[in-house]
């Protein structure tokens, strides 16, 4: 065999048919002739052997019930082979093998006792018929292949540091197996077991399958070994604990070794060892997507990863030992009694910390040896503790170790600095801090309770963009739909050009919401929604959003709600960002509103509300430019309403104003019930809110608006209104006439005094005033200020609509993402 490619699958695709198949499936892919596939005995059988050991200790007698169920599965699997030769064969030889293991368990009936060797001889049992089934698997495909057991391959030598492989003698034995077979196919080999130079078995332990790979690898000099999982590569994090986890495509060694011993769910560093000596690349790679990339760890691991930290992992259980004392100062031999002592007891020190002032000394054990480790120090140091020298021993327990790993961290400044302040951010206490020489590894320990939202931080502070944003959106109606509309069609654009990671994660209406995690594929969002069957929860819903994980929270409401404005000052104090159309908030009565604002320039939050006044028109943004750069605000004078401008654009007395109305409200450009554009009430709300922008403190109680609303008929049925609202063409025919005489045109306004007076009313403007000239829905504002004085500074547009309100919204989402750091 010519420098084979080394397979190791994932235990699970042995104890099916259809996990059989998929491993001669991807084989059959392969392009090199040659492959060794080491066999790891699935857990589900080990755990059934394991089972019928105890119950032979126990001479229970369901132990020969539970025998033929192993031996019913097995023939189970021997089903799935075609040629009724080879299914005899091998049924033949795997009830051999059970009759060993059924001797052998009788012995272990007669003695009610089961050695450890013997425990292990017989778990290799189901290896070799794992083996021969896989074997048979393969020739019935077409494919050459031949088997053996490793226990004739691989020899180790017994040691003080435990096992070593001897290379001479295995190859040797390797090499005359491989000749007599062939040397062409796939050479299947089972895992984890060898024998010692006497000739007698031993298990290679829990990683012995990794182990058996590697040596492999090793034996043949192998272009690559691949570990076929269920996952497509190593990960940057739990993805159970991170979501936005992502696949690592390179790591060097020295990082798979670091985020190994740190608990990530990689291979174990002393099983690839010998990998690692021939520097032969090793892949993680899913069986399901084997075109994919996966994750490949050799000697060179920058690759194509950009990121200077490539993996976090975390580390359960653990107490800190703190040794304290001012005694300690100077005086040599400290740190090196204290460790001596915890070795001789066998107790694992993970982590150290030491103060330079050398008033102290902290180390990382295992939970479940703290309160040894603590014996131990103060019997170390109990002179110390006699003499006042050392003033404190304990342990600080529920503690955990969070890791970060990566090659290029070595001289990249402000890595530490981006580490810890994602913790500071995310409200998470360091209780102490170590990191090595070659700065491949920054490690803090913190409270077992923080250890997830301090992984999920750190991860997002070094993974996401500073500019990804969690959004949740209220109200999909006519504004909101359109808004995820827009957002679909820009969000790819905006995250490659600028960075700007916008993740709807959330949309929810009064009945009913849709959760997203990481974030909801919002492309067909309509039909997925309507589609949710869960029932709206807004509390579930901001918790969702206010995703530990990413950096900034912002939600969107485009609901006309009276309640929903309520919690805005809630959600404000969590650290959530506010964008909404609503005028609610900006209309409660001065205390509530002062709280509000004055909560979120507290605490950097920003609450955006460009289009409560004039939809997407900049006329917030321009008032607070003026007011910022010192212009002084004398009058603001406009037309705020879309539907009323509407009505007055087409009210030039050949029709009565009623039917203008009605005709409108087929349109759909007022709200269902007139009365509630007519009332003016919407642009008192308005102007309330530019006045308080101004500094004015004013109540919407305090202006006196002009309704519109004919006295009987305010509060009659909607159906009466309709029908009788033509009462109101006599009046508005007459103040038609009247303007017309004098060259004017009527239209419905809002003003703002510079004493803070303020006021709503129709009013009729000359034929040459800029207010004359507007059309259909538009609105149009004046700003009188001390330097536009002469000449007031016009803001005019659509004022209404659901392309330009929802325009105007995530505009103002945009400009959030800049307020962020984002280089729109």
């Amino acid at each position: 065999m010519n420098k084979p490619d080394v397979f190791k699958f994932d235990d699970s695709l042995y104890y099916t048919k259809e996990g059989l198949e998929s491993i001669v499936g991807v084989v059959e892919k392969q392009k090199t002739p040659d492959l060794v596939i080491v066999i790891t005995q699935s857990k589900e059988v080990r755990a059934d052997i394991e089972l019928l050991i105890e119950l032979a200790i126990e001479r229970n007698e369901s132990l020969w019930a539970g025998l033929e169920a192993i031996s019913s599965k097995q023939y189970d699997l021997i089903s799935g082979i075609p040629s009724e030769k080879m299914r005899k064969d091998l049924e033949f030889s795997v009830r051999g093998h059970f009759k060993e293991m059924e001797e052998i368990l009788k012995s272990v009936w007669l003695v009610q006792d089961c050695s450890g060797k013997m425990k292990e001889h017989i778990l290799g049992i189901g290896s070799l018929w794992t083996a021969e089934l896989l074997n048979s698997y393969f020739l019935s495909a077409g494919k050459a292949s031949f088997w053996a057991d490793s226990r004739d391959i691989l020899t180790f030598i017994s040691g003080e540091r435990g096992l070593s492989f001897d290379m001479e003698a295995s190859s040797q034995k390797l090499n005359a197996l491989v000749e007599k077979n062939g040397t062409a196919g796939v050479f299947i080999v089972t895992g984890s077991r060898g024998v010692d130079s006497a000739g007698q078995s031993v298990s290679l332990g829990r990683h012995g399958s990794e182990l058996t790979a590697s040596v492999y690898g090793s034996m043949f000099s192998s272009q690559r070994i691949i570990f076929w999982s269920s996952c497509d590569g190593v990960m940057s994090a739990d993805p159970s604990k991170v979501p936005g986890a992502v696949v690592i495509p390179t790591l060097s060694y020295e990082e798979a070794t670091e985020l190994a011993h740190f608990g990530s769910e990689i291979i174990h560093p002393e099983a690839i060892n010998p990998a690692i000596q021939a520097k032969i690349p090793i892949f993680i790679k899913n069986i399901k997507n084997p075109a994919g990339s996966g994750t490949v760890i050799h000697s060179e691991g920058s690759g194509i990863n950009t990121h200077p930290v490539k993996g976090f992992s975390i580390v359960d259980n653990i107490s800190l030992l703190n040794v304290e004392g001012a005694g300690m100062v100077g005086v040599p031999g400290i740190s090196s009694r204290l460790f001596s002592s915890l070795h001789k007891k066998d107790i694992s020190v993970i982590l150290i910390s030491q103060a330079s002032s050398e008033h102290s000394i902290c180390c990382a054990v295992p939970e479940d040896q703290a309160e040894d480790a603590r014996d131990v120090a103060r019997e170390t140091f109990a002179e110390e503790l006699g003499n006042f020298r050392i003033n404190t021993i304990n342990i600080e327990r529920g503690c955990a170790i969070l890791g970060a790993v990566g090659d290029r961290m070595s001289g990249t400044p402000g890595i530490s600095a981006k580490f810890f302040g994602a913790l500071g951010q995310a409200g998470v206490n360091v209780r102490a801090i170590a990191q090595g020489a070659s700065e491949r590894n920054i490690s803090a320990v913190v409270r077992s309770e923080d250890a997830t939202r301090a992984l999920r931080a750190v991860h997002s502070g070094f993974y996401l963009s500073n500019q990804t944003l969690s959004v949740g959106v209220i109200g999909p109606g006519l504004i909101g739909s359109t808004l995820l509309d827009q957002i679909a069609g820009e969000s790819a654009s905006l995250h490659d050009r600028f960075g700007v990671d916008i993740r709807v994660r959330g949309i929810t209406r009064s009945t009913k919401m849709l959760l997203g995690d990481p974030s909801l594929d919002i492309a067909d969002w309509r039909e997925v929604f309507e589609e949710s069957t869960q029932s709206a929860d807004l509390d579930a819903f901001v918790n969702h959003i206010d995703a530990e994980y990413i950096p900034h929270k912002v939600i969107i409401d485009c609901t006309s709600s009276r309640d929903i404005p309520e919690r805005y000052l809630e959600w404000i104090k969590r650290g959530i960002h506010i964008i909404t159309p609503n005028k609610k908030a900006g209309t409660t009565p001065m205390p509530e509103y002062t709280e509000l604002f004055e909560e979120s320039r507290k605490r950097g939050i920003h609450f955006l509300y460009e289009t409560t006044v004039g939809a997407g028109l900049p006329i917030i943004g321009t008032l607070k430019d003026l007011i910022r750069t010192g212009d002084k605000i004398k009058r603001i004078e406009g037309v705020f309403s879309g539907t009323l401008a509407y009505l007055f654009w087409r009210f030039d007395g050949t029709a009565p104003f009623s039917t203008l109305v009605k005709e409108a409200r087929d349109l759909g450009f007022t709200e269902p019930d007139p009365r509630d554009d007519l009332s003016g009430m919407d642009i008192v709300r308005k102007t309330v809110i530019l006045a308080r922008e101004v500094g004015h403190f004013v109540e919407v109680g305090d202006v006196p608006v002009k309704s519109l609303v004919p006295a009987g008929l305010a509060d009659v049925s909607l159906d009466d209104f309709l029908s009788g609202m033509d009462v109101m063409d006599g009046d508005m025919d007459r103040l038609y006439h009247e303007a017309a005489e004098r060259h004017e045109v009527i239209k419905y306004t809002g003003i703002i005094e510079e004493d803070g007076s303020c006021s709503v009313r129709l009013k009729s403007y000359p034929d040459d005033h800029p207010f004359a000239g507007i059309s259909g829905s538009d609105n149009i504002v004046a700003f009188t200020t001390e330097r536009y004085n002469e000449q007031p500074l016009i803001v005019r547009g659509p004022g209404a609509g659901p392309q330009v309100t929802a325009g105007g919204i995530f505009a103002d989402l945009l400009r959030l993402a800049s307020y962020l750091g984002a280089r729109l």
